[in-house]
């Protein structure tokens, strides 16, 4: 199996549960969107709309915490679904969760030799070699899905949209209580 395919594969299944669990928490929001008659209109549209209209709506119920966690886990998702791994483990930090680099580093391997790589992958592993991912932009995805994976961003992604799922859930059952109709009502 290719290097590439293997590093696909490390880190896939937490990737793709956050992807899933973000992408779960936009269609909670355009379900509730689409429930609610004076934001049927944004149901379809841009999901910054959505969050900030369902805030407006919701206001009452929603402490400051509970829309910044919306409006957070709004950018998160983009940022996982776009594979921008840098700029989510920065905004898993703007929610409040502790994130730390997990260790991958980068290795320049000018001569592609197995002597040379060895060589270069002691070092690294010593501490002397190599750049920590951590440090490079994000357009190195690979080596940002690595550190992410290995940092576990994408299990505390998950935690985050399941946070957001509940506040939803929250609203929908406060328009059932209050004897509106909603998909979510489980009855």
């Amino acid at each position: 199996m290719p290097i590439k395919s293997l590093a696909l594969e490390l880190y896939l299944k937490p990737y793709k549960e956050a992807a899933g669990e973000g992408a779960a928490v936009e269609l909670q929001m355009r379900l509730l969107a689409g429930a609610i008659p004076a934001l049927q209109r944004y149901a379809h549209g841009e999901l910054w709309e959505i969050e900030t209209d369902l805030s407006a709506h919701f206001a009452a119920l929603l402490s400051d915490e509970d829309k910044e966690t919306l409006r957070l886990c709004r950018q998160l998702r983009n940022r996982v679904l776009h594979s921008d791994f840098r700029a989510a483990r920065d905004k898993l930090r703007e929610l409040g969760i502790d994130t730390t680099p997990g260790g991958v580093v980068k290795i320049d391997l000018p001569e592609p030799t197995k002597a040379e790589a060895s060589r270069k992958i002691l070092a690294a592993l010593e501490g002397r070699e190599g750049t920590p991912v951590s440090d490079l932009p994000a357009k190195e995805v690979c080596g940002w899905y690595l550190d992410a994976g290995r940092a576990g961003d994408f299990e505390k992604a998950s935690a985050a949209f399941k946070k957001a799922a509940a506040i939803i859930d929250r609203l929908a059952q406060s328009r059932v209580q209050s004897g509106g109709d909603t998909f979510f009502d489980a009855g």
